[in-house]
């Protein structure tokens, strides 16, 4: 576990914001579990193949989307979703809906039915804690969150995205949490993230000055490092 936190309880901050994948749920299982998914559905499916190959490439941009941010390759007024269907699209030689499709399918929808195995108990634990004493919980992320919340049976007192016209942008741009203080009322110093990855998570909060916590991929150590510890 990597922090930065003052000598403080989780609850005396009033919102923790939450990043979704690989945060509220074991992402390395879930990852695996997924693959067997995709192959099988390619064997039912091979004219999918060609789709996987499209995810590839969407994951690869929005990795390293400040790279591709400023390409020119799409135009300026179009959201953060649609700029990106374009450049795969644009590399991939196909349309833009077609990735779109893909996307919807296998990043969004297909996992649904599989994601609660990989729950993190601890953070449910955490977080329905956090709503009775009234703590704010946020779940802000790169990804859609709302269908992935109600599979993983998590509730949230708001939900953001990067493609959210008022952020626009993905971490570890400051500019997301920036915009989700304002919206929230508070102050960076009230507000604390809790993600996955230093160099999303961790660098989007020391952006806004906000202390952060950056949990481990691994559950065994999640089990001796618990977050409830810090309540």
């Amino acid at each position: 576990m990597n922090f930065k936190m003052q000598n403080k309880s989780l609850l005396d901050y009033k919102a923790v914001i939450f990043d979704l994948d690989g945060t509220l749920y074991y992402q390395k299982p879930f990852r695996k579990r997924m693959f067997l998914y995709l192959v099988g559905h390619m064997l039912a499916h091979p004219s999918s193949v060609k789709d996987i190959f499209l995810i590839k490439k969407y994951r690869e941009y929005r990795e390293d989307w400040e790279k591709y941010e400023n390409t020119g390759s799409c135009p300026d007024d179009a959201d953060l979703d649609h700029r990106q269907y374009e450049l795969v699209a644009k590399a991939m030689k196909v349309s833009p809906e077609r990735v779109e499709k893909a996307v919807r399918f296998f990043m969004l929808e297909a996992p649904l039915t599989l994601l609660p195995a990989y729950r993190d108990e601890i953070l449910c634990e955490l977080i329905n804690k956090l709503h009775q004493e009234n703590v704010k919980v946020v779940v802000y992320s790169d990804y859609p969150v709302t269908d992935k919340l109600n599979a993983l049976g998590i509730k949230a007192d708001a939900c953001f995205t990067s493609a959210d016209k008022s952020i626009g942008c993905m971490k570890p741009e400051p500019k997301g949490l920036k915009v989700i203080l304002e919206i929230l009322g508070l102050n960076a110093e009230e507000a604390i993230m809790i993600g996955d990855r230093y160099e999303k998570d961790g660098l989007a909060a020391e952006g806004n000055k906000m202390d952060y916590i950056i949990v481990s991929a691994s559950k065994k150590e999640r089990d001796e490092n618990s977050l409830l510890k810090l309540l």
